[in-house]
């Protein structure tokens, strides 16, 4: 159903995010780790949305889209 479990990476630490772990959410829709939001000494964006990622898979919905859907 969601594909992008386990491929999706947090871009500060690099590894994959787990349904179960508290991401953050930014404002151009960067998920990243929640501890790692902290650690990281970038520049960091507002943050949009917070919780689980699963909680991040079923509230919006490119999450979930087809890529062959795209390939028009």
């Amino acid at each position: 159903m969601f594909e992008i479990v386990g491929r999706l990476r947090c871009p500060v630490c690099s590894e994959p995010v787990q349904p179960d772990e508290k991401v953050f959410l930014d404002i151009i829709y960067t998920v990243m780790h929640q501890k790692c939001y902290y650690k990281s000494p970038q520049r960091k964006l507002p943050i949009k949305d917070e919780g689980s990622f699963q909680k991040m898979l079923m509230k919006y919905s490119f999450f979930n889209e087809d890529e062959e859907d795209d390939s028009m």
